[in-house]
């Protein structure tokens, strides 16, 4: 009866590990065909990867003071966001560190290993990898799957920062400047409802052009109690 019940758990493991694998690899197979153009987009918009470029920067200034963090971020046309706990006052102080050291040639601060990147390169390496097995071996069976999953994890990560430096982010941020700091709410969508509720849940650093920064010198925070806070020789109100 013991033998029996540790087959069927097994079994049971095996089958749900094979339908993850095979999972993986179609989503991997439907991002080989999406990310080339993908791809082309952003490298039209160079707008869009300063930003990603800035975004990175601040997080690794963050986390060379603290450590590794859970914060996340998304490059937008007008700026970048951050997720996660975390002061306002120090996101802005990163921002400036961060925009400062890259226009001075700290290009590394643009690369960032849990980047969206890595999973895209990831997922681009398991699909050339499994269509590579199975052309070779001319059947379907579990080793496409297993050699494409084991390149993604050895190669994805290492493949990443290539495409980071030269693809999604662009460090060449003279004449970017930092405008403002403030709250934003993210739709959360609700497990009941097909409702977006908005919610606080992160901080949008606007940026542009350095002759459009509104006050030279200034960045203005809104927060909800209006309190006021300095930063260095800005005042944030």
């Amino acid at each position: 009866m013991l033998v029996l019940l540790l087959v069927t758990i097994l079994l049971v493991i095996g089958l749900l590990a094979l339908t993850v694998l095979v999972g993986l690899t179609l989503t991997s197979l439907v991002t080989l065909i999406t990310a080339p153009g993908q791809f082309v987009r952003l490298l039209r918009d160079r707008q869009l990867r300063r930003n990603h470029a800035l975004e990175h920067a601040t997080i690794n200034v963050i986390e060379e003071r603290f450590g590794p963090t859970r914060l996340a971020g998304l490059a937008r046309q007008d700026g970048f966001l951050i997720f996660g706990p975390v002061a306002p006052t120090l996101v802005l102080e990163a921002a400036q560190e961060g925009l400062r050291r890259l226009q001075h040639g700290e290009r590394q601060l643009a690369i960032h290993p849990r980047c969206g990147t890595t999973l895209v390169a990831s997922q681009l390496v398991l699909a050339l990898a499994f269509l590579a097995t199975l052309l070779l071996l001319r059947q379907l069976s579990p080793l496409p799957f297993l050699v494409g999953l084991a390149a993604a994890l050895l190669l994805g990560p290492r493949i990443s920062p290539f495409l980071q430096r030269w693809v999604t982010t662009d460090s060449q941020v003279d004449g970017l400047a930092i405008q403002g700091l403030q709250p934003q709410l993210v739709p959360l969508q609700l497990p009941w409802t097909n409702v977006l509720v908005p919610v606080p849940g992160a901080l949008l650093v606007r940026t542009g052009a350095t002759e459009q920064a509104s006050l030279a010198g200034s960045v203005t925070v809104l927060t909800p109690d209006a309190r006021t806070y300095q930063v260095g020789r800005y005042q944030i109100d």
